[in-house]
């Protein structure tokens, strides 16, 4: 029972970290503005540094629900207009609502997990760390075969992977955008993605295996007093 506890506490833990990684990628200005310049965005899509800074924004701060519509009007190829077409905004209609799932579920999860944790160390004080730690490996070794298969996944078929999760997702096609009408798709291309799917899995990682260090030495400390 007790090394049931550990592991849905440390399950619950992982993939709340994994959702929290997302958000720091996804809402991160100075990414947007990195993969900008490294592909030479605005340029290709005939906007200014600034303009498709402005865009971005609008379109991070829409999702964040910081405001109700994507309406933001710039100078593209020479001309003013509006950046986001009504397919795109029907899109990100979706996509916001995913978001926001994702952030409720990010909370309730984290809660789940300290619940657990506080259920665990009421069970057996006296081995806490070294069941957690336990429990934690359980859990960190089926979520690495997770993240092992979507890495490869990714490597190997970046763009059938993408196209895979939309449709788990997302119940209509508008995610299906026309890189000759669309604006979106063009500040967003495939390798943009894949760079984020990267930076999650990285950022992920690294607290993970702080994680795992920290556990390893309390439980030591815990087993040598």
């Amino acid at each position: 029972m007790r090394k049931f506890l550990a592991a849905a506490a440390s399950l619950a833990a992982i993939i709340s970290i994994l959702l929290t990684a997302v958000f720091i990628m996804s809402f991160s200005r100075g990414f947007y503005e990195y993969e900008y310049r490294k592909g030479n965005q605005a340029e290709k899509i005939g906007m200014s540094d600034e303009g498709l800074m402005d865009a971005t924004v609008t379109l991070l701060d829409y999702l964040e629900d910081k405001r109700d519509d994507l309406i933001v009007v710039t100078e593209v190829n020479g001309e003013e207009r509006e950046v986001y077409n009504a397919r795109e905004t029907l899109h990100m209609v979706d996509v916001k609502n995913l978001f926001q799932s994702s952030v409720t579920a990010r909370n309730i999860l984290a809660c789940v997990s300290l619940a657990l944790l506080i259920g665990l160390f009421v069970k057996n004080k006296k081995r806490y760390f070294r069941n957690l730690k336990t429990g934690w490996y359980l859990a960190a070794g089926l979520f690495l075969l997770f993240v092992a298969f979507v890495a490869i996944w990714c490597i190997a078929d970046f763009n059938g992977f993408w196209m895979q999760f939309h449709y788990v997702f997302f119940d209509n096609d508008l995610f299906l955008l026309d890189p000759n009408t669309s604006i979106m798709i063009n500040m967003f291309p495939e390798s943009f993605f894949f760079d984020i799917v990267i930076g999650v899995i990285l950022i992920s990682a690294a607290v993970y295996g702080l994680i795992t260090v920290l556990l390893n030495v309390l439980a030591k400390k815990e087993a040598a007093a």
